[in-house]
């Protein structure tokens, strides 16, 4: 190796393991020189004009990486690219699809490369280093490929969970963008129909809410006394004081853990809610019981 490839290295060190062809030059690489590297694969190019080294580990990121270099500002990852750069998705990304204005020439390249006519700077981000369409966008867009319900509804609670947006958030923009004509549009209405949680359990509370025709609840609302956080719960019932917890736990919790439960509800009691709480079990196996409890509770106190 000569000093002028020690600072190519260098270079690509310091750009998340790639390199381009002004980085050759600036190191001071003929274009002869250049060639024989590529030549000999010393150099494996991830996109047109873009390069990691060898012994550098393949993988979807350096390859999102690589192809938003070559296309530049006017590009972002998009749908479940855009969802697993987010952190929603934790599946293995085999295609690079990619988002740019429909005004753009046709480009020919390694990735799968989506125009759109709504191109706003509001719905893209910068995030670890990367332009991205925001996570409501990006669960929009993946609709439109996705075809396991499972998954999208996984996508949609994990980003509720982590507070990347809100139910009436991702509903908002479904209705701007999603047309007549969109692919998806009518299975994520259907599943933010039953979103809002933040678990597959709590999922499944609010579907049975649904269809056993009760008001759907407020969910994941913090509770205050006295200008002090109290807790916050998993659901309360609007128009009343009717809290409602679901716990998937299994076994037997730790003293610490009934202790820390308990003052909990006391706590709450003492504000005036009536908290009740139903298991796994009752969610998915005991539909009349949960019903007639949240019948008779929500009759009482509305």
């Amino acid at each position: 190796m000569t000093h002028a490839d020690d600072r190519l290295l260098d270079r690509a060190l310091t750009n998340h393991h790639l390199i381009v062809r002004s980085d050759v030059a600036l190191v001071g690489l003929s274009s002869g020189q250049w060639v024989r590297r590529l030549d000999r694969h010393v150099w494996v190019e991830m996109a047109p004009g873009v390069w990691r080294h060898r012994a550098t580990p393949d993988s979807w990121r350096l390859r999102a990486r690589a192809a938003l270099r070559w296309l530049g500002n006017e590009a972002a990852l998009y749908g479940r690219t855009a969802a697993a750069w987010w952190e929603l998705d934790s599946r293995s990304v085999d295609v690079i699809e990619v988002l740019v204005p429909r005004r753009r020439k046709t480009i020919d390249g390694p990735f799968v490369i989506h125009t759109t006519k709504v191109w706003t700077p509001h719905e893209l981000r910068m995030h670890d280093g990367l332009r991205v369409t925001e996570p409501a966008r990006a669960i929009i867009d993946m609709a439109a490929t996705e075809r396991s319900a499972q998954q999208l509804e996984h996508v949609i609670d994990e980003a509720i969970r982590r507070r990347m947006l809100t139910v009436e958030r991702l509903s908002a923009r479904v209705g701007a963008l999603g047309g007549s004509g969109r692919q998806g549009t009518t299975m994520l209405r259907s599943l933010l129909l039953d979103s809002g949680g933040e678990s597959h359990l709590e999922r499944r509370f609010l579907r049975l809410v649904r269809t056993a025709g009760f008001p759907r609840p407020h969910c994941q609302v913090v509770h205050r006394r006295g200008g002090q956080r109290i807790a916050r719960v998993d659901f309360l019932f609007p128009g009343t004081d009717v809290v409602v917890e679901v716990t998937g736990r299994l076994g037997h919790a730790s003293d610490a853990e009934r202790r820390q439960d308990a003052r909990r509800r006391n706590a709450l009691q003492e504000a005036g809610r009536v908290v009740i709480e139903f298991t796994t079990a009752d969610v998915l196996d005991a539909r009349e019981y949960v019903v007639s409890t949240l019948d008779h509770w929500l009759r009482v106190r509305r």
